[in-house]
């Protein structure tokens, strides 16, 4: 790099308004000629550095930047004169050294003045031309990908009207009955005796699902939908097209306005390891130097947590062509007609990348369980889906860990992911409910699994139900007006930790008082509190027993802090209290022996508090102040000289 010489004389060195000196040259750079600008901080020069901050070389359809830091390394940049160094009109705080410096840079630009700003205005051109070739090179590739896009079926609008739009019956209001009856389904007029406005009913006719729009109050009616449509694609792809539709009824009978347009698309591969990808575009306006409107990935929203029509992929699946596109295909048996058609589908992608992972899903399909497949497909594959299901299973008793004859009732109840889980562990119980027992379960949108088993394990089912019942819609006309439980799974739990905690007591839970209490939620709340009660009581002499040892082992005293353990858990939960913190939470951990809380206090003042520390394994693993902060400085030098003197010279001697 090239050490200019500068004059220090020279009056621009002096002008504080431009702290940037640029000097020029023209080099012959692998035969092209370049241009060459050194652009150094006026200070540095000032200073006796006589090195460039930037090296600048530029050519007519492309520019570069060399970035000298006070580490000596030197970086690559692309940024303009008018950006350069993060600074925005970076360019307007630069002056050349000299009028031969300035002139290099005009005949660069072909201009006669204001060179600065002519070579930014360059550089700025330069860069939109390089922008443009980059989104164009992208922009190509997906021109590509989308040539092999079959194009639409040639019914799907007869298939929209027909099955994906809502329907109407408009008809005149007269008081011997409707008169002019149209129906928009089968698109003729109609008879009919009698119609409500707004009320659901079918066409005579064509026997569709309709609703009946009186012609004098139904204003405008504004429909929209989604529809997915699926083909074969490049290879042994498949393609998923996103169709919108808007439909209006403004004055007449007939749709004076119906819109269909392609929204979004979805290519969906298997790569050769097996792993199915998805690949997601969506179309928008095509601007002026755009060579294709479709744009790689999901369209952007404002709110992601608000709906938006245009961002949503669910909808209608077209189903007439399925057959002959899934045929040959991975997908060929994933039942994916059948479950489209009756269950809540989401998504068609997200079902076949699904049915790759879980194969066994074209069995319980077959099985009419879908709101299981739903559950295993849209939840996420959580914990309690893959507990509940053997997908590696060989038959569906092994699928579902349930025998054959109960697979009836699984197809009458179809039930969740969690209900499935409560099935089998009521089947597991000692006292095995019946088939309707097992749909009172359900109805009753009883959850917790874990719980009824366990509550079975002490009663039959009838006794379970018959006292739930009574405890969640109790015939005391008094306990009415006090309502303790809205829902039944509620009610559950806290019978099952009811009989938990009378166990830990040591009551007696064969004895039918214990067992069935006349008020559950009062009955609850009483163990509840003796069991605490209880339990602090042993917490409390646990701590009192431990105090001598505690105290022999830990306790230190300087000139003007002292560490101290404590009496009681009372003493830790008034520590937290005084300090804000949550040191009233260790105090199960205290007793138990699995760690040691210790007091900060002054010799001066030794009930008042001001540092908590815990020790664990040998080891401070949190001290804290007031408000859960760090301790000061002082009492910090303070711990780490107990540490030292007190605290590792003990597990020394224990050693």
């Amino acid at each position: 790099m090239p050490e200019l010489e500068f004059n220090l004389n020279e009056g621009v060195l002096h002008v504080e308004s431009c702290p940037y000196i640029i000097r020029t040259a023209v080099r012959n750079i692998a035969g092209q000629r370049i241009l060459v600008l050194y652009i150094y901080q006026r200070e540095s020069i000032l200073a006796g550095s006589i090195k460039p901050r930037w090296v600048m070389f530029h050519s007519r359809d492309d520019f570069a930047t060399l970035s000298f830091r006070e580490d000596a390394k030197a970086t690559w940049q692309c940024s303009t004169l008018g950006s350069l160094d993060r600074i925005w009109g970076f360019d307007s705080k630069c002056a050349f050294y000299r009028q031969q410096d300035e002139s290099r840079v005009a005949r660069f630009c072909k201009c006669e003045r204001g060179a600065i700003s002519m070579l930014g205005y360059l550089q700025r051109l330069i860069s939109y031309r390089k922008e443009l070739e980059r989104k164009w090179k992208k922009q190509r590739a997906i021109i590509e990908r989308m040539k092999y896009v079959p194009v639409l079926p040639r019914d799907l609008k007869g298939f929209i009207h027909r099955e994906v739009m809502p329907q109407y019956i408009f008809y005149d209001y007269q008081r011997k009955g409707p008169e002019r009856a149209f129906c928009t389904a089968c698109r003729h007029e109609v008879s009919i005796a009698a119609a409500k406005h707004n009320a659901s009913g079918t066409c005579p006719r064509c026997k569709k699902k309709i609703t009946f729009k009186c012609r004098g109050r139904r204003g405008r009616i504004f429909d929209r939908a989604t529809v997915q449509v699926l083909q074969k694609a490049e290879g042994n792809g498949l393609v998923l097209r996103i169709i919108k539709v808007y439909r209006s009824f403004a004055d007449s009978d007939i749709p004076n306005h119906f819109e269909i347009w392609e929204n979004a698309r979805q290519f969906i591969t298997l790569s050769s390891s097996g792993q199915c990808s998805v690949d997601a575009y969506y179309y928008h306006y095509k601007a002026g130097y755009d060579l294709t409107p479709w744009c790689n990935g999901y369209r952007p929203v404002f709110d992601r947590w608000k709906y938006n029509f245009t961002a949503d992929m669910s909808g209608v699946l077209y189903q007439r062509n399925l057959s002959d596109t899934l045929k040959d295909t991975p997908w060929a048996y994933s039942q994916l007609e059948a479950f489209s058609g009756i269950a809540s589908f989401s998504g068609v992608a997200t079902f076949l990348s699904a049915y790759i992972k879980r194969p066994k899903i074209e069995h319980l399909i077959k099985m009419k369980l879908y709101r299981l497949v739903s559950g295993i497909i849209y939840g996420g594959y959580s914990y309690s889906a893959l507990q509940a299901i053997n997908f590696n299973g060989e038959n569906m008793r092994a699928i579902l860990g349930i025998d054959r004859p109960y697979f009836p009732l699984l197809r009458e109840l179809n039930p969740s992911i969690d209900q499935l889980h409560l099935i089998r562990q009521l089947l597991q119980a000692d006292h095995k409910p019946s088939t309707e027992q097992i749909k009172w379960f359900i109805a009753s949108k009883i959850s917790n699994a874990d719980a009824a088993k366990e509550l079975l394990a002490h009663m039959s089912v009838h006794k379970l139900q018959r006292y739930v019942e009574q405890q969640f819609a109790p015939e005391d006309e008094a306990a009415l007006k006090r309502v303790d439980y809205y829902k039944m799974n509620t009610l559950i739990t806290d019978y099952h930790d009811y009989l938990c905690m009378c166990k830990e007591l040591q009551y007696d839970v064969k004895n039918s008082f214990i067992l069935f209490p006349r008020e559950l939620k009062a009955a609850h709340d009483s163990v509840a509190k003796t069991l605490k009660d209880k339990r602090t009581a042993e917490h409390e002499k646990a701590i009192a027993g431990s105090f001598d040892e505690w105290q022999k082992r830990y306790q230190y005293q300087s000139k003007e802090l002292m560490m101290i353990p404590p009496h009681s858990a009372k003493e830790i939960v008034d520590e937290g209290a005084a300090l804000h913190h949550c040191v009233r939470l260790y105090v199960k951990n205290v007793a138990e022996k699995k760690s040691v809380i210790l007091f900060v206090r002054s010799v001066d003042e030794p009930n008042k508090s001001l540092c908590t520390v815990e020790v664990k394994d040998g080891q401070v693993t949190q001290a804290r102040g007031f408000d859960n902060e760090e301790p000061p400085a002082q009492i910090t030098a303070f711990i780490e000289q107990w540490k030292q003197r007190v605290l590792y010279a003990s597990d020394k001697a224990a050693a």
